[in-house]
């Protein structure tokens, strides 16, 4: 595939690269991904950008070590897949498949036990099949979200949710909290979306930045990148409109 080159970001470079579609370095969404990213590198995260010589960047994959990884699951000695994309419109030219395949080169090269992803039947993440067209096999399941791994090491123990909603949920048991990471672009927006729709039907939220992979698993959802509480209950367990969350809260206050 002449056309494309897979880019293998760092701090020197990261900043000029697209992130799903953000492209302006000044949105508020790109800066805080950029930094989040800067902070990431010198953990063993990996961010690499599918770039092509006629359209710029369409497409990445982001992957972290296992005790490293935004996403709630105990994987030692995997690589936990955060995100991969392909823009729409340059979808079903297998260039999915070749992101994957750069980061399952790099698992071998590391001498890992494997790749493990969630996916959802949503359309936020990654859907299963493709995965599993790939040799991933599910191995436990959160309705929308679904545990994967493809193992390189046959006799690996398995890679499992860690999800523990009572605890984080006990912690914020009055009013409206919004617990966010940097790791999608879309939540910084997201977030002051839901706030500006809180203040108007009457309620000040409480927002929590995320701001460690250890943070990230205590989040009461598979997801571990966003999460919204009502009076210690998870009422949007990923980022929403303002739109959306309107109809959401109206059903609670």
């Amino acid at each position: 595939m002449k056309d494309y080159e897979i880019v293998d970001t760092n701090a020197g470079n990261i900043s000029s690269c697209s992130f799903c579609g953000y492209k302006d370095a000044n949105n508020l969404g790109h800066r805080r991904k950029a930094d989040w990213l800067k902070e990431r590198y010198a953990e063993g995260l990996r961010f690499k950008v599918l770039r092509s010589q006629r359209f710029g960047d369409i497409g990445m994959i982001e992957y972290a070590l296992g005790n490293h990884a935004w996403r709630p699951v105990e994987a030692e000695g995997y690589l936990v897949i955060h995100c991969l994309m392909v823009n729409g419109k340059h979808k079903g030219k297998g260039l999915g498949t070749l992101l994957l395949d750069s980061c399952l080169r790099d698992a071998r090269k590391s001498q890992c036990r494997g790749v493990a992803v969630v996916t959802s039947s949503d359309s936020f993440m990654a859907r299963s099949d493709f995965f599993i067209k790939a040799g991933f096999v599910p191995v436990e399941s959160s309705p929308p979200y679904e545990l994967l791994v493809k193992k390189l090491k046959r006799a690996a123990p398995d890679p499992r949710f860690i999800v523990q909603k009572e605890r984080l949920l006990k912690r914020h048991k009055k009013g409206l909290t919004i617990l966010a990471a940097d790791q999608c672009p879309m939540v910084p927006k997201c977030v002051a979306d839901i706030a500006e729709m809180s203040r108007a039907l009457g309620l000040e939220p409480k927002v929590v930045r995320v701001r460690s992979a250890k943070a990230s698993r205590e989040l009461p959802t598979p997801y571990g990148m966003f999460s919204v509480l009502y009076d210690g209950k998870l009422i949007a367990d990923r980022p929403v409109s303002g739109t959306r969350f309107s109809f959401i809260l109206r059903d609670l206050v």
